[in-house]
């Protein structure tokens, strides 16, 4: 299975860098995410999630956004009811969620999407303005 990047050099700010890595069962959506047409990109996630599935158990996401607009919240409102769908079917699937010090709103965005979709988060306090596990 090929791995998903997109916007690899984070050139464009309005849109997250992705990477989707089929070989070490991880992924990364990292940036800000406010472009209108932004929809397509998380459609895109979705559709490598849900090949990604058929033939493995564990994934593990990580994101970075320190600010999405509502178009985004609604893209990343899919994958993560992608990710309980494979839940509900027994694949093991673990969120964390960098954020940055101080960013009640995004807490609370993210507490939000988590109760919404019914499926666990984890978010990590960080003083970094974008840190991602590896």
């Amino acid at each position: 299975m090929e791995n998903l990047s997109i916007n690899k050099d984070g050139m464009n700010t309005q849109i997250p860098v992705v990477f989707m890595n089929s070989e070490n069962s991880k992924g990364n959506i990292l940036g800000e995410s406010y472009h209108d047409g932004v929809s397509q990109i998380y459609s895109d996630i979705v559709d490598w999630i849900n090949d990604y599935f058929k033939e493995n158990d564990t994934f593990s996401l990580n994101f970075g956004l320190g600010y999405f607009n509502t178009p985004s919240s609604k893209g990343i409102y899919n994958i993560l009811k992608c990710l309980k769908e494979w839940t509900d079917q027994n694949k093991l699937v673990t969120i964390f969620w960098y954020v940055s010090e101080n960013d009640d709103d995004l807490l609370e965005d993210i507490e939000d999407l988590s109760d919404d979709v019914d499926i666990h988060i984890s978010t990590i306090m960080t003083d970094k303005k974008s840190q991602i596990a590896s």
